[in-house]
């Protein structure tokens, strides 16, 4: 009879919290905008690259927001692109006259040089491009080389404090390579990998207390509590949202992990600004409300609901989120308030007095990410 009267309640409320959830705001403008960075990147070999062929994690995060879409919408131009880019690279990255790019791709010293080589693992299940493979070995010689801590999570370096540090932006770098070299290769040892790096990341920078994560943690050091950096906090939510897509459900750490995801969403979720938009700070509501880790977090409620990993509330969330950041839009259809590149400091102010700029990269591919998931939610293709 309780168990009846619990599945009563809780479909009620369900049912409550549905009648209360906002419309989504249309997706035109980043269809429109999709169409831009398409427009606008060199996807035949007599064109000149541009910034969306540079060698930059931020691309591939766009080129998957962009091929999201695609399929989401049955438009092909859309689907080909993150193929098209990454063939287009392979044949013609000697013509990138940016020297960070280059030097990004062909000899990386740090986590953040990944560029797009998950894409190039994904690559080689239908193309023996030679470059795929020298493009791969560049990174991965690079990650044999990384310092680690004595439990082998992987750090960089942070001369600042003179000392490994593990960095939260870094488990992006590390996780969809992984999981795709997993997957491609048949080996579970790089899942595995994945896994324990996520588990490992979430030990030494969760912080019970605010419900949020910390951005760095120090060796030598480890009394030092980094800010709440948004975009920071919404690196390790796009990693094990990507790491989840590839574990089993019958895996034994499977649940451990959706026990993290929900309790860092759930934590994110407290932190929602009334606009539907979350803080540079976040939980510093002083701090001005920023475009990428909006769109991060967004696009993380929105397909971590449509999964079934998260309550419904999330979605909610993530709708609010998506209506929030129509509002970062200019004019020109480009996305404003994106906080530049930033590294770590202990005060506060440095993140506060962070520059703020228009449609950089960091912003456009999550926008696009969340847009994908509106249009399935829109077309109940979930």
């Amino acid at each position: 009879m309780m168990k009846n009267l619990s599945l009563l309640f809780c479909t009620i409320l369900n049912i409550g919290v549905l009648a209360e959830e906002p419309k989504a705001l249309p997706t035109e403008a980043a269809i429109k905008m999709a169409e831009t960075v398409i427009a606008e990147t060199a996807l035949e070999k007599d064109q000149q690259p541009t910034r969306y062929n540079y060698w930059m994690y931020q691309n591939y995060i766009i080129a998957e927001g962009i091929k999201n879409m695609g399929d989401a919408l049955g438009r092909p131009e859309f689907s080909e692109y993150k193929e098209k880019q990454l063939m287009y690279f392979c044949d013609s990255y000697k013509k990138i006259t940016d020297t960070r790019s280059q030097n990004h791709y062909l000899k990386p010293n740090s986590l953040w040089h990944s560029g797009m080589v998950a894409s190039f693992v994904e690559a080689q299940a239908t193309s023996n491009h030679p470059e795929i493979a020298r493009g791969i070995s560049y990174f991965q010689g690079m990650l044999n080389r990384a310092p680690k801590i004595t439990d082998g999570t992987h750090t960089r370096y942070k001369p600042r404090w003179k000392s490994k540090g593990v960095q939260i932006d870094d488990l992006y770098m590390l996780v969809p390579y992984w999981v795709r070299k997993s997957k491609q290769s048949g080996n579970p040892k790089y899942l595995e990998k994945a896994i324990e790096e996520t588990l490992n990341y979430n030990k030494y920078l969760w912080n019970p207390q605010t419900k949020l994560m910390h951005c760095l943690w120090l060796e030598k050091k480890p009394e030092a509590k980094i800010h709440h950096w948004g975009r920071g906090n919404g690196w390790f939510v796009m990693a094990i949202t990507d790491l989840l897509n590839f574990v089993p459900e019958n895996h034994p750490k499977r649940a451990e992990l959706l026990k993290i995801y929900n309790n860092v969403m759930l934590g994110l979720m407290a932190r929602q600004n009334k606009d539907g938009l979350w803080h540079q700070v976040l939980n510093r509501p002083e701090s001005y409300t920023e475009t990428s880790c909006s769109g991060m977090f967004t696009y993380s409620l929105l397909l971590g609901s449509n999964k079934g990993w998260l309550p419904s509330s999330a979605r909610t969330a993530g709708i609010k989120g998506w209506n929030g950041l129509q509002t970062k839009l200019t004019d020109k259809n480009q996305l404003k308030d994106v906080c530049v590149g930033t590294d770590m400091s202990e005060k506060v102010q440095y993140f506060f007095t962070r520059p703020r700029v228009t449609h950089d990269q960091h912003g456009i591919g999550p926008f696009l990410l969340a847009a994908a998931e509106i249009i399935k939610l829109k077309s109940n293709k979930l």
